[in-house]
């Protein structure tokens, strides 16, 4: 009679830096490429890298929040301008037209704020592309609205680009963390 050798089977264990469940045979985390077989060194190493890449991501993700928080800010002095130009006007007709798009703007940039806690990168070059619209569009009619709250502006755009900056980041490092 032959004797009949059954394969073994890997066990299941955990990866040391991520936790996910790995075989016994594998050299690497098949999620994070974390050396399960490597030297202590090597083990080590792979975690300090990880864990300054996950303070990272927390900055750049931190920087994320402030920009959709600029969006909220936007919308909220868009809204507060709208009901000061339309109670300080004269012309009651252009007044009330001026107030329906401040308050379609307000919609639009607290839409915008809402959406960049699901998608911040998609969400924050929208509110910049579309602030950039109303500032030429405000340009275009009325000259002298370019100096009007400059600073107040420039602050706003820094923030943008900053917050896209930092989204751009923050996809860049979840990739190589492979975490959603």
């Amino acid at each position: 009679m032959d004797d009949l050798t059954t394969a073994t089977t890997p066990t299941s264990i955990f990866c040391g830096a991520c936790y996910k469940r790995v075989n016994d045979t594998d050299a690497f985390c098949d999620n994070c490429g974390y050396p399960l077989k490597g030297s202590e060194k090597d083990q080590d190493y792979f975690i300090a890298v990880r864990n300054a890449k996950e303070i990272d991501l927390e900055a750049a993700n931190k920087a994320v929040k402030k920009a959709g928080n600029i969006l909220y800010w936007i919308a909220g002095a868009t809204f507060l301008s709208g009901l000061l130009f339309y109670f300080a006007g004269k012309d009651q007709a252009g007044q009330v037209d001026l107030l329906i798009v401040n308050l379609i703007l307000t919609g639009l940039y607290a839409g915008l704020a809402v959406w960049s806690q699901k998608k911040p990168l998609a969400a924050i070059i929208s509110g910049a592309a579309l602030y950039a619209i109303i500032f030429l569009l405000n340009a275009v009619t009325n000259p002298a609205s370019i100096a009007t709250g400059i600073i107040f502006k420039i602050f706003f755009i820094g923030c943008f680009i900053k917050g896209i900056k930092s989204a751009i980041d923050a996809e860049k490092i979840k990739k190589e963390l492979n975490v959603e």
